[in-house]
């Protein structure tokens, strides 16, 4: 089987267009990527952690309906139409994207992602990985106590699209994504200028505020509740259905004490194919 067995029609997105067009489209259709294109032909990729390290780290001060997608995008990986599901995995890894695209600039066959090599390797491969062989036992995670602009801050500095959020006993409640403060931006900026998905630069810097909401507000007022979870001497298959059926990029994994030990993410899965 070669990636275009199973790879999908990219969703795109004019060149010319904004960072908030982009977070709009991304939260209508549940997308985490779009192709960017000019003049019907794909000129770079621009994905949901992309545009979250940028709009909580930028300095300019332009609104992001002002800012276009051309200044954030990151170049195309192209892979070839007969390219096996292992090499993909291979130049994911070490290309350090979670996308490939088919084809070449002058012609588009369709998007590979990490998604992809994830039903792959639940219906291909046989129960002989256990989570524990593949987990990432190092974590980032804040307290259900933390500021928003701490919690933002760290996950700046990590360079994380996510974060694990403990309660005062330790214990996993929730999970803060990108996703969930791009949806607060939204509905700050609406609520300020009643014109539906504006993103304002002043909510913007409101994340990173010590003075604004980024201190009253609380990773607990925040975060999407529950965390899914999985034993770290379950099946790698497992992990894997557990993530499609969820639509989630990982898992917490728990030891024999129940406690958490680590994570079970989409890219550890792709290591698990790319060996």
């Amino acid at each position: 089987m070669s990636v275009v067995d199973i790879c999908k029609k990219p969703i795109s997105i004019l060149n010319n267009s904004t960072v908030s067009d982009v977070i709009t489209k991304l939260l209508e259709n549940n997308l985490s990527r779009l192709i960017v294109v000019e003049d019907k032909k794909p000129v770079g990729i621009i994905t949901e952690k992309d545009i979250g390290l940028f709009l909580f780290s930028e300095t300019t001060k332009e609104g992001l309906d002002d800012i276009l997608i051309s200044k954030i995008m990151k170049p195309i990986v192209f892979v070839e139409r007969t390219s096996t599901m292992e090499n993909s995995a291979k130049m994911m890894l070490e290309r350090g994207v979670s996308s490939l695209v088919i084809g070449t600039k002058d012609n588009l066959g369709g998007i590979f992602t990490k998604t992809d090599l994830i039903r792959y390797y639940l219906k291909n491969y046989s129960g002989n990985n256990k989570v524990v062989d593949f987990m990432t036992h190092e974590y980032i995670f804040t307290h259900t106590a933390a500021p928003l602009f701490k919690v933002v801050r760290k996950m700046l500095e990590n360079k994380v699209s996510r974060i694990i959020v403990k309660d005062q006993n330790e214990v996993p409640v929730g999970i803060i994504s990108f996703r969930d403060l791009f949806r607060i931006s939204i509905e700050l900026g609406s609520e300020e200028d009643d014109s539906g998905y504006t993103i304002s630069n002043q909510i913007r810097k409101g994340f990173l505020s010590e003075e604004g909401f980024g201190n009253i507000s609380l990773a607990r007022d925040v975060m999407s509740k529950g965390i899914i979870s999985i034993k770290f001497n379950d099946d790698l298959k497992n992990a894997c259905k557990l993530i499609l059926e969820n639509n989630i990029s990982g898992l917490a994994v728990l030891d024999g004490n129940n406690s958490l030990s680590g994570i079970i993410s989409k890219t550890d899965i792709t290591r698990a194919i790319a060996i």
